[in-house]
């Protein structure tokens, strides 16, 4: 699991390692929540960035909500909490496991908790297209929180009866936001010493690109004495979503009839897909950032000026 933690003044990123499965552990999160709860004021991040999910029906319900809420608490300190939405698109295993195997869209925990912003993926530009992979749906666990239900409203009319009962109508639709997921230029020595520059793509990508965009609105923010942007679902379904790139083309696809991690047979369901349309959808959900804008919006009296215009 990698953490990449940004403060409202220059700091080395910080990479935390996954727990070992073969122990039987679950992800640490409250311990890293309780440590940074801990932290004055002066040295909470402002933004903090996971590029890491898993099936929301594979974490224990009551561990998911309690670290869903303690997301909600550093929101309220005045932390943006964003999480990569996931690289499975409507789903992969595609089968509920408790014990009646029905076929299902899995949503992805903790993309799916309402506290947390969630960033799917696109590619291209010119039309800017909803990456195949980009994982969205509908919670399981969480309802439908009031700052989106307008907004969901209005993608679950256009959808109508399509993929009725594969997924939950009145929970927390994800992702919130997206950014560009494909073609990144990576180093990597360890997979080609001749060659280290690599692409490399998925929502992991997507995540830390819209929080470095985060990060700069808080700094633009703080430079005016005004809080950093903390919670920003409230703010991106009211006000946000005009600053942000709405992606119509494309969709995600899933539910293939092989898992792509273990590569066993899963259920297989004919065109299974979330579209990109007009308004929120769950696989880009409200856009892709454009920085002007955003900082227009969020910072009043700040203006862009352009890279290396004083």
């Amino acid at each position: 699991m990698g953490l990449a933690i940004s403060p409202g003044k220059y700091r080395s990123l910080t990479f935390i390692t996954e727990p070992d499965i073969n122990k039987g552990q679950n992800e640490p999160y409250l311990d890293f929540i309780n440590h940074l709860l801990a932290l004055p004021k002066d040295k909470l991040p402002q933004t903090i960035t996971t590029s890491y999910g898993e099936n929301e029906q594979s974490v224990p319900a009551k561990y998911a909500q309690v670290v869903c809420s303690m997301f909600g608490q550093l929101g309220l300190r005045g932390v943006s909490v964003i999480f990569a939405s996931g690289d499975t698109g409507v789903g992969s295993a595609c089968q509920t496991n408790d014990g009646k195997n029905t076929t299902r869209f899995l949503p992805i925990f903790p993309a799916a908790c309402p506290w947390v912003t969630s960033v799917g993926g696109t590619y291209q530009v010119q039309p800017e297209r909803a990456v195949h992979f980009s994982s969205g749906g509908f919670s399981d666990l969480f309802p439908r929180p009031k700052y989106q239900d307008a907004a969901v409203k209005g993608y679950l009319n256009i959808l109508g009866d399509r993929w009725k009962g594969l997924y939950n109508t009145a929970g927390r639709g994800f992702p919130d936001v997206a950014a560009q997921g494909s073609s990144y230029h990576v180093i990597d020595e360890l997979y080609n010493k001749t060659n280290p520059d690599i692409l490399v793509g998925g929502t992991s990508a997507s995540a830390p690109t819209f929080a470095a965009i985060v990060a700069l609105l808080s700094n633009a923010r703080t430079a005016r004495n005004l809080p950093p942007m903390g919670f920003l679902n409230p703010w991106i379904y009211t006000i946000g979503h005009k600053g942000l790139n709405d992606i119509t083309h494309g969709g995600s696809k899933g539910c293939t009839g092989i898992d792509l991690y273990s590569k066993l047979p899963t259920p297989f369901v004919p065109y299974a897909s979330w579209n990109a349309t007009k308004g929120w959808d769950p696989v880009t959900g409200h856009g892709t950032p454009d920085f002007k804008k955003l900082l227009e919006l969020s910072t009043p009296g700040a203006a862009w000026r352009g890279m290396g215009k004083p």
